[in-house]
C-alpha cells in the first residue's frame, strides 16, 4: 500500500513575515552605517575648523607680541633723546591702538606698530556685516595685503571702508566674533597683556563652532 507524502513549505504569511524581518535588519544596518559616516564627516569638519582658527590665532599672537619693538629702544634707555622718541612711538597704547566699532561690546580692531627694516603699521579688524577677519599692513612682507595707510587716528584706520582684504581665505569659515581686551598689568613688570578672543563656525553647518582665547604678553612694553 502506497502512502502519499504531502510536501510542506512556507506559507505566504510566513514568507511575508520573514521578508519584513529581513528588511528591518537591513534598514538598521544602513542606518548605523549612515550614522557612522555622518559622525566621521562632522568630526573631520570640526577638526579642520579648529585647525584653521588655531593657525590664524597663532599668526595674530606672533604679530601682537611684536608690538612696540624698535632697535633704538636700548639707545633711548642710555639717554639718546631721538632714539627714545622713535622707540616711544612704537609703544602700544590702549587709547590709540584699540577700537570698538559701532555696536561692538569690546574692541574688535587693533593696530600694531613695530620696526622691521622700517616702521610697520599693521592692523586686524572684525567686519560684522561680512563676518570676516580682515588685515592691513604697510609692509608687503607679512601675511596681510600691503597698504600705505599710516593713519594716526585709530577710528579712521578701522573705519577705512572696503579697502580691507579678507585675512582668512577659506570660504567655509564664518567669523562670529573677534575682540581684543587689554588686561591690567603692573609697572613692576613693565609688561601688559592683551586677551584675544576669536569665535568661528562652519558656513554650511553653523552648529559646528569653535572659540579660542589667548592672553598675549606685550614683550616690548614700556609704559
Amino acid at each position: 500500500m502506497l502512502v502519499a507524502h504531502r510536501q510542506q513549505g512556507m506559507t505566504l504569511v510566513e514568507m511575508l513575515v520573514s521578508l519584513v524581518a529581513g528588511l528591518l535588519v537591513v534598514a538598521g544596518a544602513l542606518s548605523l552605517f549612515s550614522s557612522v559616516i555622518v559622525a566621521g564627516n562632522t568630526t573631520l569638519m570640526l577638526s579642520r575648523l579648529n585647525q584653521d582658527v588655531q593657525s590664524v590665532t597663532d599668526i595674530m599672537v606672533r604679530d601682537i607680541q611684536r608690538a612696540g619693538y624698535h632697535p633704538s629702544a636700548a639707545q633711548g634707555m642710555d639717554g639718546d633723546a631721538s632714539a627714545a622718541i622713535a622707540a616711544e612711538a612704537m609703544v602700544f597704547s590702549m587709547a590709540d591702538d584699540l577700537y570698538a566699532s559701532s555696536g561692538a561690546s569690546a574692541p574688535n580692531c587693533i593696530r600694531i606698530k613695530y620696526w622691521d627694516d622700517g616702521d610697520v603699521v599693521q592692523a586686524y579688524r572684525y567686519d560684522a556685516a561680512d563676518r570676516e577677519l580682515q588685515c592691513r599692513s604697510t609692509s608687503s612682507a607679512g601675511k596681510c595685503d600691503a597698504s600705505n595707510d599710516k593713519a594716526t587716528d585709530i577710528s579712521t584706520l578701522c573705519n577705512a571702508g572696503s579697502n580691507w582684504p579678507r585675512f582668512l581665505a577659506e570660504d567655509e569659515i564664518s567669523i562670529d566674533d573677534l575682540r581684543f581686551e587689554l588686561v591690567s598689568g603692573g609697572s613692576a613688570t613693565g609688561m601688559r597683556t592683551i586677551r584675544l578672543t576669536l569665535s568661528a563656525s562652519h558656513v554650511d553647518r553653523p552648529a559646528l563652532s569653535v572659540s579660542l582665547q589667548r592672553e598675549i604678553k606685550l614683550r616690548n612694553d614700556g609704559y
